[in-house]
């Protein structure tokens, strides 16, 4: 998995995943919550993806960037 590269499209995660496991919109919304959009197409980090595939989205949660916590 070392080769994905840094960022990948909503498409190219389904594609990764296979489209019969994981719907587009699921997608979409991890992209909005961990990724970035670029224009019109949203963005996903390799880590975010990694993450996705080893189960371990809830790790993200906890080490969320700084400013987006919501904390003051």
């Amino acid at each position: 998995m070392n080769e994905l590269p840094p960022l990948l499209t909503v498409e190219e995660v389904r594609r990764l995943i296979g489209r019969h496991r994981v719907g587009r919109d699921q997608l979409y919304k991890l992209a909005r919550q961990y990724g970035m959009a670029l224009g019109k197409r949203y963005l996903m980090p390799r880590r975010v993806v990694l993450a996705l595939l080893e189960g371990r989205l809830d790790e993200l949660e906890e080490k969320s960037p700084a400013g987006q916590s919501g904390a003051a």
